[in-house]
């Protein structure tokens, strides 16, 4: 069933495109890309298109399989692969049949006999015929959402019905058992996936507001049983189109994929409700790295060295999962307590995709100076965006500015798509030349040429002697990060390019976005009431950072 259909939204024949790759992915290796253990958590699944290529199941599948099923699988309609497309991909044309006939897919045999899915497509069959009957423009009528409430109040019931059976089938042993090939059957959200009768209100209290963003409130909050603090992003949904859905639950089954894994911040529990959408995180306490470094009493290169390990082992983590975060940057890297310098996180999910494919994500997003420059240009991206913001961070970490600032945003952006910078020789002075390795290959502008996640943590600056580290004293950075941190922060500000040809840069605030969109006010404050010119504030998004990079540019040349 496509989304369209479950947001009751008009559709048209897409619709069946999107069946063709739901049955195309179990024809290659015999079960559903979507499954869950509720029609509400599958539901969710599919509205996001939160299904994932299981390395063990699909090895032995060409990549133009996974292009076609992905280009069907798409949630947007309007940039779905629709019949001619599908027919003219490198699946049917370009790839040899004798070369598909060495591609033994028997274990898909085995691995459907284990869906039994004459049993689980009777419940879909039920399913798909309310809806294709539902009256969705009936006001008076039951809703989706309430038609899905009764369905789930029908499982809890058999749940726990079944629970005293003679089998001693349980709720969970059954979730075992239809769970997708390679994922655990435990989601985050256990408590409303059992019980969806509860509501946030009644598990959480929220407490202190933190910040609002555009479309976003990030509170401070408690769990009642327990009393443990938590920070909660409301997003109101009144103002929200069903297509916005999408881009929630995408951040949401990406932090579910992320869950348990050291480095990234944790999603607790997730509800939808009627008027809003509730992400329930971790309590970050500790601030980002900008706030730590600056209160340090003494700033090493070994201190850098470290983040940047962390800042690796993250990303190398999210990528195994196959998922690109796409803003990394020093807002995004927040610390679990105030007393701990240690405890590193990598968090705000709100750009981050599953790469199917490589070079198969086409989205424009990102925060301009920390943005690579295959992103700018327009062109197919994949994981490798990250390593290129990795290694603006580490450039920033090591002098305390970015390696590419100029007054206009047309002059920065092609200074980022032709890799134009260089180390100001009195500020690299005292950093090690391996250090400059790193950070060389990693801002490599041609993505095939960039150091890959294995090579930098392989490289001699990552695995060098901590005492020699030690040694190098990096408080001239400190102090160049103490002065210019208001306007680093205003230029963190991440953008989604629109319109038809997606050239338009437009202002998209996440959970990092807000705490820059404060500090940005205070300097628009300050500099409306400056008498020069180049302090003055202009109405255009690109003019304003502009005004701000020039700001932020340091006065040292080489």
């Amino acid at each position: 069933m496509a989304p369209e259909i479950l947001l009751s939204v008009p559709y048209n024949v897409s619709v069946d495109l999107w069946s063709i790759g739901c049955l195309l992915y179990m024809l290659i290796v015999g079960y559903p890309p979507f499954q869950a253990t509720n029609h509400r958590e599958l539901f969710r699944k599919v509205r996001s298109a939160d299904f994932i290529f299981h390395e063990k199941y699909w090895k032995n599948v060409s990549v133009a399989a996974k292009q076609l099923i992905s280009g069907l699988l798409t949630v947007n309609s309007t940039i779905r692969w629709n019949a001619t497309t599908a027919l003219q991909c490198d699946w049917f044309i370009k790839v040899p049949g004798d070369r598909l006939s060495e591609n033994d897919l028997s274990g898909s045999i085995s691995e459907m006999r284990k869906f039994r899915p004459v049993r689980k497509w009777k419940s879909i069959v039920k399913a798909v015929g309310w809806c294709s009957m539902a009256p969705f423009w009936n006001p008076d009528a039951i809703s989706f959402s309430q038609q899905l409430t009764d369905w789930d109040k029908k499982l809890v019931g058999s749940n726990e019905q079944d629970a005293g059976t003679a089998d001693g089938v349980t709720a969970t042993t059954t979730a075992s058992a239809t769970t997708t090939p390679g994922q655990s059957a435990t989601s985050c959200n256990s408590v409303v996936s059992k019980h969806p009768r509860i509501k946030f209100a009644d598990v959480y209290e929220l407490k202190t507001k933190l910040r609002k963003g555009s479309y976003a409130t990030v509170w401070e909050g408690i769990h009642k049983q327990s009393e443990q603090i938590i920070a909660v992003k409301v997003i109101e949904r009144k103002d929200l189109q069903p297509k916005d859905d999408e881009a929630v639950l995408n951040e949401v089954a990406t932090m579910q994929s992320l869950a348990g894994f050291k480095y990234t911040v944790q999603l607790v529990d997730f509800y939808e409700e009627d008027d809003y959408f509730y992400l329930v995180m971790e309590y970050m306490a500790g601030g980002d790295v900008f706030d730590r470094i600056v209160k340090m009493t003494t700033y090493t290169e070994k201190d850098a060295r470290d983040l940047t390990l962390v800042l690796l082992k993250a990303v190398n983590s999210m990528h195994k999962e196959g998922i690109a975060h796409r803003d990394i940057k020093p807002q995004n890297l927040m610390l679990s307590s105030k007393e701990d310098n240690a405890s590193i996180k990598v968090g705000d999910f709100g750009f981050a995709r599953r790469v199917h494919t490589p070079s198969s994500l086409t989205t424009r997003v990102g925060t301009p100076t920390y943005v690579a420059p295959e992103i700018l240009k327009n062109m197919p991206h994949d994981q490798r965006v990250d390593l290129w913001s990795i290694g603006v961070v580490v450039f920033v970490l090591l002098v305390g500015y970015p390696p590419f600032l100029e007054e206009k945003q047309a002059d920065l952006f092609l200074k980022i798509r032709t890799g134009d910078f260089s180390f100001v020789k009195n500020d690299w002075l005292q950093v090690s030349e391996d250090a400059k390795d790193l950070i060389k290959g990693l801002l490599k502008t041609d993505p095939k040429e960039r150091w890959s996640l294995e090579e930098a943590l392989r490289c001699k600056w990552i695995n060098q002697d901590p005492d020699q580290l030690s040694s190098i004293d990096l408080g001239e950075s400190v102090r160049s990060l103490k002065e210019r941190r208001g306007r680093l922060r205003s230029l963190a500000r991440a953008f989604m390019w629109m319109g038809k040809d997606n050239t338009k840069p437009v202002e998209v605030k996440t959970q990092a976005q807000d705490l820059a969109s404060q500090a940005f006010e205070k300097l628009k404050a300050a500099s409306t009431s400056a008498a020069t010119s180049t302090a003055s504030v202009v109405s255009s998004t690109a003019e304003t950072v502009a005004t701000t990079v020039k700001q932020a540019i340091p006065t040292k040349k080489p």
